[in-house]
C-alpha cells in the first residue's frame, strides 16, 4: 500500500521511521483497531511502525510547505513567515490523519471489492461440493477467476497445502479479511467442520441468506434515489433555469449590467454539482452480481 500524502520514497520513510519508534508506539496505543485495519488492508507492519512513518511524512509535509511560502515572501519581500508556519500546521494535521486512518480506507474498498464477487464464488462452491469434491479441492477451483475472493481463497489453499489444519486457516483467514459478510461464510464453514455436519448446506444456507441482504440492498438503494433525483432536478435544473431568467428580469428592470461572470460561475457550479452528484450517487449503488 502506497503511503497517502506523501512527499518521500516509502523506503526513506520506513529507515527513518525506526529513530521514532517509541513515539509510534505511543500513537498507535491511541488508536486500538490500527493493528486489525492494517491487517485488512494487507499492509504487513506493526502499527508502531506505521505511526511512526504517518509522524515522519506529516512532519516533513510540514516543513517543506513552510519552506515554500516563506522563500516565496523573501523574494516577493513580504512577511509571510506566520502564514508559512499556520499553513504548515495545517498541512501537518491533514497529512497524519489522512495516513493514519487511510489503511480503515484501503480496507472498506478491499470489502466492496471481495463482495462483488463473493455470491457467485460461492456458488461455484457449492456446486463442487455437492458433486461430491472434497472441499480443498473446492476451494482450489474457486481460487481463479473471481478477483479478490480468488485472491483469499489462493492464500487459504496455499496454507493448506503448508500443513495448516483447515479450521485454523479459516479462522485466520476470517480475521485478516474486511468484509463481514465473507467473515460469516468462512465462520459457518468452519463451525460445520467442527461439528462434523454438511459443509454444502452450510453455505448454500449463506448464498441465500446472502441473495435476500443483496436484494434488500438493491429495494432500499431504489427508495433512496427517489429523494436523491428530486434534490438533483431542483439544484441542476430547476434553479439555475429559473434563477438566471429572474437575475436577467431584475437585472433589466433595475437597469443594471448583468456581470460578465456570472455565466462562467453558474455553468462551473453545475459542472461540480453534476461531477458530485454522479459520484454520490455511484458510491451509494449496491453492487450486483
Amino acid at each position: 500500500m502506497n503511503i497517502p500524502l506523501s512527499l518521500l520514497p516509502q523506503k526513506v520513510l520506513t529507515n527513518l521511521s525506526k529513530h521514532v519508534e517509541g513515539i509510534g508506539e505511543f500513537i498507535s496505543s491511541l488508536l486500538p483497531n490500527l493493528r486489525l485495519e492494517l491487517m485488512q488492508a494487507n499492509v504487513e507492519m506493526p502499527p508502531r511502525r506505521y505511526a511512526s512513518i504517518a509522524l515522519i511524512s506529516a512532519t516533513f509535509n510540514f516543513i517543506f510547505i513552510t519552506f515554500i511560502i516563506i522563500a516565496a515572501g523573501f523574494a516577493t519581500k513580504r512577511q509571510v513567515v506566520l502564514l508559512g508556519i499556520f499553513a504548515g500546521i495545517l498541512v501537518w494535521i491533514a497529512s497524519f490523519f489522512t495516513i493514519l486512518f487511510y489503511p480503515a480506507v484501503v480496507a472498506r474498498r478491499r470489502t466492496r471489492d471481495l463482495e462483488t464477487s463473493l455470491i457467485p464464488a460461492l456458488r461455484q462452491l457449492l456446486i463442487n461440493i455437492k458433486s461430491g469434491v472434497p472441499l480443498f479441492q473446492a476451494m482450489t477451483s474457486v481460487s481463479t477467476g473471481y478477483g479478490p475472493v480468488s485472491g483469499e481463497f489462493a492464500k487459504m489453499v496455499g496454507k493448506m497445502n503448508a500443513g495448516v489444519a483447515q479450521t485454523d486457516v479459516l479462522n485466520e483467514a476470517s480475521m485478516r479479511n474486511p468484509s463481514f459478510r465473507f467473515r460469516r461464510v468462512l465462520w459457518q464453514i468452519s463451525n460445520a467442520l467442527k461439528v462434523g455436519s454438511d459443509v454444502g448446506s452450510a453455505i448454500e444456507e449463506m448464498i441465500n441468506e446472502l441473495t435476500k441482504e443483496r436484494i434488500a440492498e438493491i429495494h432500499r438503494y431504489g427508495q433512496e434515489l427517489n429523494p436523491w433525483v428530486m434534490i438533483y432536478m431542483v439544484l441542476a435544473v430547476v434553479l439555475p433555469s429559473l434563477g438566471i431568467t429572474m437575475i436577467i428580469i431584475i437585472m433589466s428592470f433595475m437597469n443594471v449590467l448583468i456581470p460578465v461572470t456570472i455565466f462562467p460561475a453558474v455553468f462551473l457550479f453545475l459542472l461540480g454539482f453534476q461531477l458530485f452528484f454522479i459520484s454520490f450517487v455511484k458510491s451509494r449503488r449496491p453492487q450486483v452480481d
